[in-house]
């Protein structure tokens, strides 16, 4: 009897509208989340897909010792397409000249991803290769022709084997981001490495297995080979490297998280506001039941049954439209990113659903046992059941219930909890600020005609109202602000590392004879350079006289492959300057002084690795001879500048007796290149390294990833704006009943509506003060744990966070209740009912 009752009353309210709020904002919380993951989920899987170019593989398996090709037989039989490499280093003969080049001998499934490309001669136009040379052929780096003096056809001798010439290496997917390592490519097949001959026990040789594929595939083959993994192999990504482009990637990555997290909570907020007003709006159909006869237990099997159908309703409407909003907007993004995006998982749903049926069930729990506690006597005294207690312990579920949905949807208990953290202390702040202002008693009371003390004394009549507001108000500002302000600072600082006139090119292994002719030349042709850094190779051999491991594992030394820089296990490139480079800050200790003698600047994941700290002293070995340095400052190092980085600096003095040859970066413009390759041809001992594809690859790479974030940003100012409209919906009923008593004491309709105006902008502008503070506290700590960024403060938030405040919530909440005030006194007490 009482189901037929339920969903009598279910599909009354439903006609009346009752039920619109409630599950206008499951519906939006469901979809949002929905679109949110999704989009997310699909851009960034997207974008390491087409980054995996960068390592020509999805996943890299690597070592120093030769791989079981046992691997590569299961990988296959799970539907991924797999390829092997050899790296050495080795000279190369023709005639009488001899260059030393870095080989890369590989399968013919080489690249796995991305483009290899190739010119059949030096002149001739760049076309993409299929695979790699045939068994017998060799492909040389164009620098390689001039250092050799030879043409394509020409034989080479590697090893113990003579190869033919037959192309030209313009382009590798895979080639290393190092100005230290050698610009002279060679690519053979990885047949012929045997008869090479060059490949002995002890030598130095680096072993690749290159896997592609579906994520799942990826995840499944990884599983079974995770493991028999040795210490001296490694399992990367594109965003495992440290490159430039992954750490952009990381970055990207970090942020999308973070916009998920925040749509997850402006949802709650939503969901927890219209929760509250349904039950509200139903005290009076609950205590005319109670008059009526009705049970306290049939009025909770009903409530819960609308709550259930409700729930239902709202899930599957905000399933389909946040279904058919994130394939609106993958398609526009497939269109302007120019590749298709993967098909999502089943997180995004399964996040999405949680959250709208968590959050509905949790923030109506309490409301609803009000409800069922409101006495008929509500029928008589509409003021019974106003003021409920507030439960803490539904507090502290509902704040456990966001957490949980957060850290299930990023799985990452660290940006969880610090954005998890400033918002319980904003809305603790915010209650206590509410508190002082709202509830300080009625000192200003209504002067007539006076339409700031009308609004004030609506704030303060209002107090509780207006609490939950300006917390939902300062909430929504806050997220919004620290989202669109780490976007900018974001997208800034990658702009800043890759200006319009980054360098293009490196010129390596200078001679001290050779700087002032080069100079000369370079500014004769209007070539950009810049400093001229000096370089020789060492080795750190002991710490305070204790030896130093002369290798480490793989495993240990991430920085032991190509595409890394050299680390503690081998030799480092040594510098000596007399200031700071610009890409550098001191954050320890002194830079060097005018009569410095024997000192020492280490880069600061160096000084962990080699467990040392300022005063410590370092012997170097270069060639035979050994000598020490004292460390007297560490440096912070922006790798991701196209500009030489060192990780120990020394003081002028220490290698002035020591050969050096020089570094330097140069822009070339398109019509500079044939100057540029006189000036190779003028001095071939020169190692030229250019990054001009390199440098493209990764502006498009930022360009798509802004694109992404923008839009991803949208959707969430878009839910803000839901929530602050919730928000002002909420209080339509009583602020009708308060116009209805103005009007009939005499006051004008002018005066109510600035009174109302002044009052939201009151509001807002606090809100969006308070907003500033915590964004700005949180953006602080985000971007330096989170985002590798310079911490900083954003004064302008200070100005634009209460303006914006005050102007949009003002203004939102004028349009809101426009219609009311235009309504007479008779229509507003009908709709009041």
């Amino acid at each position: 009897m009482w189901v037929k009752l339920a969903l009598k009353l279910f599909s009354r309210e439903f006609r009346r509208g009752e039920l619109t709020v409630i599950s206008a904002a499951i519906a939006l919380a469901v979809l949002t989340v929905l679109t949110l993951s999704m989009v997310t989920e699909r851009i960034g899987q997207s974008i390491a897909q087409k980054s995996s170019a960068f390592i020509a593989a999805d996943r890299v398996l690597a070592s120093d010792h030769v791989l079981d090709t046992a691997f590569i037989t299961k990988a296959q039989s799970q539907n991924l397409k797999t390829a092997q490499m050899v790296y050495f280093d080795t000279m190369l003969f023709a005639d009488d000249e001899m260059q030393f080049s870095s080989v890369k001998a590989a399968s013919n499934a080489y690249p796995l991803k991305g483009q290899l490309k190739v010119k059949d001669t030096l002149t001739g136009e760049t076309k993409v290769a299929n695979s790699g040379p045939t068994p017998g052929n060799v492909w040389l780096s164009e620098s390689v022709f001039y250092s050799l003096n030879i043409d394509i056809g020409a034989q080479v001798e590697l090893g113990a084997a003579l190869f033919n010439v037959s192309k030209v290496i313009v382009e590798e997917p895979d080639a290393p981001f190092n100005v230290f390592s050698s610009s002279r490519r060679v690519l053979i097949n990885i047949d012929d490495v045997a008869k090479t001959e060059v490949v002995q026990p002890g030598s130095r040789v680096y072993y690749r297995q290159l896997y592609a594929g579906s994520e799942a595939d990826i995840n499944s083959f990884y599983e079974w080979l995770k493991p028999q993994m040795k210490e001296n192999q490694q399992w990367y990504g594109v965003k495992d490297r440290q490159s430039p482009i992954s750490n952009s990637l990381n970055r990207a990555e970090s942020f999308l998280l973070l916009a998920g997290l925040l749509g997850i909570i402006l949802a709650a907020v939503a969901i927890a506001v219209s929760a509250k007003r349904y039950c509200e709006r139903q005290y009076d159909p609950v205590a005319m039941m109670k008059t009526l006869g009705g049970s306290r237990s049939m009025i909770r099997k009903i409530y819960m049954l609308h709550l259930l159908l409700v729930c239902a309703m709202a899930v599957s409407i905000g399933l389909l439209i946040g279904y058919g909003l994130q394939e609106i907007a993958t398609s526009y993004l497939s269109k302007s990113m120019g590749t298709e995006l993967p098909l999502g998982g089943f997180k995004p749903w399964l996040v999405a659903i949680s959250t709208g049926v968590i959050c509905a069930v949790m923030f109506s729990i309490k409301p609803l046992f009000d409800l069922f506690d409101i006495p008929p006597l509500r029928v008589l005294r509409r003021n019974l059941g106003d003021k409920l207690a507030v439960s803490r312990v539904h507090l502290g579920m509902s704040a456990l219930t966001v957490f949980l949905l957060m850290w299930l949807f990023s799985n990452n208990i660290k940006i969880t909890l610090i954005l998890f953290a400033s918002t319980l202390a904003l809305i603790g702040v915010l209650f206590l600020i509410s508190k002082l202002i709202f509830g300080g008693g009625r000192k200003l009371g209504l002067k007539p005609g006076n339409s700031w003390s009308l609004a004030i004394a609506s704030i303060q009549k209002r107090a509780n109202v207006n609490a939950v507001q300006l917390i939902s108000f300062s909430l929504a500002i806050k997220l919004l602000l620290f989202l669109v302000v780490l976007k900018n600072d974001m997208i800034s600082d990658w702009q800043s590392q890759l200006p319009a006139d980054a360098p293009n090119a490196f010129l390596v292994n200078i001679t001290q004879n050779e700087l002032e002719p080069i100079n000369e030349y370079l500014a004769q042709k209007d070539i950009q350079v810049s400093e001229f850094y000096p370089t020789i190779r060492g080795r750190v051999n002991a710490v305070n006289g204790e030896l130093v491991a002369r290798s480490v594992s793989l495993q240990d030394n991430e920085k032991k492959d190509e595409e890394a820089r050299a680390g503690i296990g081998r030799e480092l490139n040594l510098t000596w300057l007399k200031d700071v480079p610009d890409q550098n800050e001191v954050t320890q200790g002194t830079w060097f002084g005018e009569n410095a003698m024997a000192e020492a600047s280490v880069e600061e994941s160096m000084l962990e690795r080699l467990d040392v700290e300022i005063g410590d002293t370092l012997t170097f070995l270069i060639g035979s001879q050994s000598f020490d340095a004292k460390i007297t400052s560490v440096r912070k190092v922006n790798w991701a500048t196209l500009k030489p980085n060192f990780f120990i600096i020394l003081s002028p003095d220490v290698l002035a007796d020591f050969p050096a040859t020089y570094i330097s970066s140069v822009r070339i413009n398109p019509d500079q290149k044939r100057d540029f390759s006189q000036l190779l041809r003028t001095y071939p001992t020169i190692t030229a390294i250019d990054i001009d594809n390199f440098v493209k690859q990764i502006q498009t790479t930022i360009s798509q990833v802004s694109l992404a974030i923008g839009f991803v940003l949208a959707i969430v100012v878009l839910c803000g704006a839901l929530v602050l409209i919730s928000q002002v919906q909420a209080s339509l009923g009583e602020r009708m009943q308060e116009i209805v008593i103005l009007r009939t004491l005499g006051a004008k309709s002018r005066l109510i509506k600035n009174a109302t105006l002044y009052e939201f902008l009151l509001l807002g502008g606090l809100a969006g003060l308070v907003a500033a503070f915590f964004s700005d506290i949180a953006l602080l700590i985000v971007q330096q744990q989170m985002f590798d960024l310079a911490g900083k403060l954003h004064p302008h938030i200070w100005i634009i966070g209460p303006v914006a405040g005050g102007v949009f919530v003002a203004g939102l909440g004028y349009l809101m209740i426009a219609r009311t005030l235009k309504q007479n006194t008779q229509g507003l007490v009908r709709a009041l009912g």
